[in-house]
């Protein structure tokens, strides 16, 4: 079979850092050392201040922006002739993968039963000497089989259920028919803990914007961040 000869692909990219860019830089990080606040307008002069670093700060970014842009095409454009040649290849190998993985599982349980016939039949003394039957190889040499685990969840209700009864069963004071309604409803198990949840950052977030100190949600605090902007 032929192999095909990877293309090499090179980019040329000016790394050589501005020096005019990273004297301003030093220069307002060794000022901002001995800026204070004490009265309005030395929170004035500070604002002033501040303002020159943001500004600073964006046009930078502005620079480097364009001067990726470049990168940032030749990436686009790499990563979907990239995709375009492995999914192809991803599909045909899970497709024959999965071809060989099931005839060998059949194989093995044709071998298995085989086997369990011989020795039932050894045993009760009608089929002679016990002959282990040996499955045919059904891979190449080198190629393992390895076996992985996964879960997935199915029901996120009854899951959050499961471990909502695990804690409360572990709390003192329920009586008997509060958990045996727990144990019904929620079906909590030891494994069922609460390392199986995670928070949604992104929906707490959303709450908090849009509630702000009217947040109310058990063992959620509102955190509250000012910023200055200069336009």
């Amino acid at each position: 079979m032929a192999l095909i000869a990877p293309t090499a692909v090179t980019l040329t990219v000016e790394l050589k850092p501005n020096q005019e860019l990273a004297s301003q830089t030093t220069d307002l990080v060794r000022l901002s050392a001995a800026v204070t606040v004490t009265s309005p307008q030395s929170s004035l002069d500070a604002s002033a201040f501040l303002s020159r670093i943001q500004h600073l700060r964006r046009w930078i970014a502005g620079i480097y922006t364009d001067a990726k842009k470049p990168l940032t095409t030749a990436k686009r454009t790499l990563d979907a002739q990239e995709k375009a040649l492995l999914e192809p290849l991803a599909d045909a190998e899970r497709r024959v993968m999965r071809l060989i993985v099931d005839y060998t599982a059949t194989q093995k349980a044709l071998t298995d039963a085989r086997h369990a016939q011989a020795v039932d039949a050894h045993l009760s003394g009608d089929g002679g000497d016990l002959v282990v039957t040996v499955a045919a190889p059904t891979v190449i040499t080198g190629m393992q089989s390895r076996t992985t685990y996964g879960a997935e969840v199915q029901d996120l209700r009854a899951l959050v259920l499961a471990v909502a009864g695990t804690i409360l069963l572990s709390e003192p004071g329920s009586t008997k028919v509060t958990q045996s309604w727990i144990a019904r409803v929620c079906r909590p198990t030891r494994q069922a803990t609460l390392h199986l949840l995670e928070p949604s950052a992104p929906a707490l977030h959303a709450l908090a914007r849009a509630l702000k100190s009217d947040l109310d949600v058990p063992g959620v605090s509102v955190r509250e961040v000012t910023t200055l902007v200069a336009r």
